[in-house]
């Protein structure tokens, strides 16, 4: 039996995945990680053993070797001279004790009175005595003192010559492998993201989506396209059903359709907070950005276009270091969005125009919305001014979603009923009194 379309397009799928991410790495790590793994091991094992050679740095590892030789025979010749320095003291002191070998001398945990006693008694062979210390009377002779000078000059040669290696590996490291190494890191970065768009498509269900491209699409899927999100759902929202059964429908039936072949591109929603509708603006924002990015998405079925931008215009404040009011800040926001968009962009708007009067503000929001509507710019409008939307539900080009199979026009938007404002009063906790005198103004 030959493959099943889903099987096949899974296998195709997993080929492209390792042509384009998994196999760009293994032939990295194998062409130019290993060399420099390499170079690493063999400039240690220069520095470490005689004879061993490196093609990048042989002169500074014999450098090493040869200056770390000169610093043992040095320790061992200081070891040699305190040790007799060491005889004659304890000749006079003799808790050894009370003694220790400090590197560059011997060191006393006597008194200053018992030192000069010391010193006096040694004779020739204690020539230099250094004032009192935290740990103790300090002896040492010219001979010590010479070789603790020797110690600390080849010290610094080696120090130097660590930093000159380190600098030869840096080098060599700049010039053969920093691009492989940014390649690398470019590569496993892509993979991890797909691997987390892996892991929360498989765990929210999230379907793949069939990515329409106005610019080479050809006339007879220009007539069919636009966007169109079937069952959508929000994955994030605590306590969601995602799926029911074995369909992967959303619970919600929740159906966003927009067309730019029949002049469909504007989405109207209820601003009613009980409604849940702004959670749609967002939740169409979230489902186009994780397209865009090249994850699935939360839908059963998905058609989006490709959009070159993502404007978005949501709340309300003010800019008082720069003298701007809340109306004024809106209105350079949808300055930036109409000087900055095309019709292929996808333009997100949360209310408009509320920090103005009535008049002018619903004058300009429609004026507004009318503009997105010419430019046939794909726009999501939330606003809870049920002027404005009874006069933009009349327009042509406005649609609503729709909820489990639902046909409705636009015209057909639904108002708030007197029960559910009285409910939604309810919920905000306000006193019955003045709940009872809305409840009149209402029926008057």
């Amino acid at each position: 039996m030959g493959e099943q379309p889903h099987d096949l397009e899974a296998n195709q799928s997993l080929h492209a995945l390792h042509a384009t991410h998994l196999q760009p790495i293994q032939t990295l790590l194998s062409r130019d990680l290993q060399p420099f793994c390499t170079l690493i091991h063999q400039t240690i094992a220069g520095i470490n053993h005689e004879g061993e050679t490196n093609v990048t740095s042989t002169s500074s590892a014999s450098n090493l070797r040869d200056i770390r030789a000169g610093i043992q025979l040095c320790e061992t010749e200081i070891e040699a001279a305190v040790t007799q320095v060491q005889r004659p003291i304890f000749v006079v002191f003799e808790d050894e004790e009370q003694s220790s070998f400090a590197g560059i001398g011997v060191v006393l945990r006597v008194s200053r009175q018992d030192s000069h006693r010391v010193q006096q008694r040694s004779g020739e062979l204690v020539t230099v005595f250094r004032a009192s210390r935290a740990s103790g009377v300090w002896f040492s002779t010219p001979t010590i003192d010479s070789l603790g000078a020797k110690w600390k000059a080849l010290r610094r040669s080696y120090e130097e010559a660590e930093a000159a290696l380190v600098l030869v590996l840096t080098s060599a490291f700049q010039s053969h492998f920093h691009g492989f190494l940014a390649t690398l890191v470019h590569h496993i970065a892509e993979l991890d993201v797909l691997v987390g768009f892996a892991l929360v498509s498989h765990k929210h269900k999230f379907v793949k989506a069939a990515v329409w491209d106005p610019q080479t699409a050809d006339s007879g899927q220009e007539q069919r396209c636009g966007l169109r999100l079937l069952n959508v759902f929000d994955p994030f929202k605590e306590n969601a059903a995602i799926s029911t059964g074995n369909s992967g429908k959303a619970s919600d039936g929740l159906t966003i359709q927009l067309s730019y072949h029949e002049g469909k591109t504007f989405l109207l929603l209820d601003g009613d907070g009980e409604a849940g509708e702004p959670s749609i603006l967002k939740l169409l924002g979230r489902v186009v950005m994780l397209n865009q990015l090249g994850c699935f998405v939360p839908c059963q079925e998905a058609t989006p276009p490709v959009f070159d931008a993502i404007h978005l215009r949501t709340g309300a404040f003010d800019q008082q270091l720069y003298g701007y009011s809340t109306f004024m800040t809106e209105m350079q926001e949808m300055r930036r969005i109409f000087a900055t968009m095309t019709p292929a962009s996808l333009v997100l708007i949360e209310d408009l125009c509320r920090g103005t009067s009535t008049t002018e503000g619903l004058a300009l929001a429609l004026s507004m919305c009318l503009h997105l509507m010419e430019t046939k710019t794909m726009t999501c409008f939330s606003s809870q001014w049920r002027e404005l939307t009874d006069q933009l539900a009349q327009q042509q080009a406005t649609v609503t979603p729709m909820r489990e199979g639902e046909v409705r026009q636009a015209q057909n938007l639904p108002t708030r009923t007197a029960a559910s404002f009285e409910k939604l009063m309810t919920d905000c906790d306000l006193p019955p009194d003045l709940i009872d005198l809305i409840r009149q103004e209402l029926q008057q």
